[in-house]
């Protein structure tokens, strides 16, 4: 029995909906573009001729932030619970460190960067009785290059965002400061494709010029640092905001908050790459 001109408009209709309906909800992948990761682009292009591998990092998602409070927050989270967490070092220099077997922080076979020392060796000096090998930067101390201790040996040399000397005024009048980036201070090393078992930086605010340096030219040696040992300062401009943005990229290659001392204007802070 033929169909009326009516029916066949309806049985159009229906079909028409139902290869919508699958069009329409059929898996296909969606991209949503973050609202801060604008900022990680604006690091990355800051710098001239980024390397190929930065560029995986800027699908990360990094939320926008909506104040100091919830920065504070984020600080202290626990995202790692660490099972034997000590404190290498005393009072001011010390730094935690997680000890679980998962890190396997074999005492004959590790290695420690300190960069920081001002007049505090306590931490490198724990590591170095641990039994690691530790090699202490601080272009700051008057100190030429040496070997402190039997495993703890001292560079004068600075970490930066560039490799540069200048003179310095004031209370180091006279005194060259050494800096350089942190792909040239494993090279000079001799630890450049080596796993880095602790990496602390107490470097009075230049460790914003290490993220910058790392995040936007080699992100990939961070994928072999299993630790690190920071002390961030948040006096300046667009201090946090810019932290935000390098906190959630350490995030997005694996490191996980494990402990946060906050001191005012400044965090004592120390992230797990299990």
């Amino acid at each position: 029995m033929p169909l009326s001109m009516a029916k066949k408009r309806a049985l159009g209709l229906v079909a028409f909906f139902s290869i919508s309906v699958f069009v329409l909800w059929r898996p296909f992948p969606i991209y949503v573009v973050q609202p801060e990761t604008r900022i990680v682009k604006e690091i990355i292009e800051t710098h001239q001729e980024p390397r190929e591998e930065c560029l995986t990092l800027l699908p990360c998602p990094v939320p926008t932030l909506v104040s100091n409070e919830a920065f504070a927050e984020y600080e202290k989270q626990k995202q790692y619970p660490c099972m034997k967490f000590e404190y290498f070092g005393i009072g001011d220099g010390s730094k935690g460190v997680c000890l679980d077997s998962v890190f396997n922080l074999n005492k004959d076979d590790c290695h420690v960067l300190s960069f920081g020392i001002n007049t505090d060796w306590t931490f490198d000096e724990a590591f170095g009785k641990f039994g690691c090998k530790v090699v202490s930067l601080d272009p700051t101390i008057r100190k030429e290059d040496h070997q402190h201790s039997e495993n703890v040996r001292f560079l004068n040399l600075g970490i930066s965002n560039k490799n540069e000397s200048r003179k310095s005024g004031g209370k180091l009048r006279g005194w060259t400061i050494n800096l350089d980036t942190y792909e040239n201070i494993l090279k000079r090393i001799g630890l450049l494709d080596s796993v880095i078992d602790y990496l602390k930086i107490d470097v009075e605010r230049a460790e914003l010029q290490f993220f910058e340096d790392v995040f936007a030219n080699t992100p990939h040696l961070l994928k072999n640092v299993k630790q690190i040992g920071m002390e961030t300062h948040y006096g300046g401009k667009g201090a946090r905001k810019r932290f935000w943005s390098y906190y959630h990229l350490l995030a997005c290659i694996g490191f996980k908050i494990v402990d946060a001392r906050q001191y005012g204007d400044r965090t004592e802070i120390v992230w797990v790459r299990p």
